[in-house]
């Protein structure tokens, strides 16, 4: 795996990890392991299941598709016949940046196996994550109550080879639709209001600095998909707090680029290690201090982390 990018002590600061975390130590191997053994992406064929409010079921066994409350109640079902290779899960319904980096990459076997299908989202889909589908060539059909007399699951969550071909395979079809221009400036993402609780506390003073300094500041949820793919392509550096946002900084980012994750010390969050080193991307952390919902960052500690991930960018190319 490509090397962590942190300054020195920057761990200890860490207090605690994310709801669906295995603990701190867990966190901490994922942040600074040197390499990890992938399981490979298994494909499973099962007859007459059921897809209903958020569960696919068989009589033996179901399937949650999001982690919220998913409703008990009996339905009318459509019947399928043509076999279907099912794409969602449930942190691909529940998050953003999952619909794109896990579903999506899933949607991409589909052909091989059957019809590709979405479902179980217990809520609408947000029109900029259908844009980004259609800029990546990937259909997407929404079922709902159905009864699938032939569908194949798979798990396909380990970055094994095959899925870091597709991971970067998405990465590719950006590129080629949306051309990266000369001299692309560093970018800072806000991290909005549409998901959980993240706030930066002296985030205008951050954005102003970072802003002096020449990066661009995007705010994803005032953009289409396009727009914000137009002025981050070939970006080398994405700062932001960590969050679903950051997936169009992974997505859009030159070769060998930083991505650089501002991480409240109270919810530590490696999984974007893993998606950057698959997409063949640097990633680092700078830890801000507080709570996992409120938490503020010193500047000339994001000024320094910055400086070391310019530097690595700089190498790398």
């Amino acid at each position: 795996m490509l090397p962590p990018l942190f300054l020195p002590g920057e761990l200890e600061r860490v207090t605690g990890v994310h709801e669906f975390s295995a603990g701190l130590d867990d966190e901490l191997w994922l942040a600074t392991r040197d390499r990890v053994h992938h399981s490979a992406t298994l494909a499973w064929r099962l007859r007459d299941v059921c897809l209903a409010d958020g569960k696919l079921c068989t009589h033996r066994s179901y399937r949650r598709l999001s982690f919220g409350r998913v409703p008990y109640r009996p339905v009318s079902l459509v019947e399928v016949e043509e076999t279907t290779a099912w794409c969602s899960t449930d942190a691909g319904n529940d998050y953003f940046a999952h619909f794109l980096l896990d579903d999506a990459t899933t949607a991409m076997l589909g052909p091989a196996f059957g019809r590709a299908a979405f479902g179980g989202n217990l809520r609408p889909r947000s029109p900029q994550a259908l844009e980004y589908l259609t800029h990546l060539d990937l259909p997407y059909q929404q079922a709902r109550h159905t009864l699938f007399r032939d569908l194949w699951l798979f798990t396909d969550i380990s970055q094994n080879s095959h899925r870091r071909r597709r991971l970067q395979e998405l990465r590719t079809r950006l590129r080629a639709k949306f051309t990266p221009k000369l001299d692309v400036a560093p970018t800072y993402i806000r991290r909005g209001l549409t998901g959980s609780p993240r706030q930066l506390d002296n985030d205008t003073e951050i954005e102003a600095m970072l802003a002096a300094r020449g990066f661009r500041i995007i705010e994803p949820e005032a953009r289409t998909a396009a727009e914000i793919c137009s002025q981050l392509q070939g970006s080398p550096l994405v700062v932001g707090v960590e969050g679903s946002q950051l997936v169009h900084g992974l997505l859009n980012l030159r070769a060998g680029g930083v991505l650089l994750c501002i991480q409240p010390s109270a919810r530590f969050n490696a999984v974007w290690r893993s998606f950057a080193n698959s997409c063949e991307l640097h990633w680092g952390c700078v830890v801000a201090e507080g709570t996992a919902q409120q938490f503020s960052l010193p500047a000339h500690r994001l000024l320094a982390t910055i400086d070391l991930a310019m530097e690595r960018t700089v190498h790398a190319c």
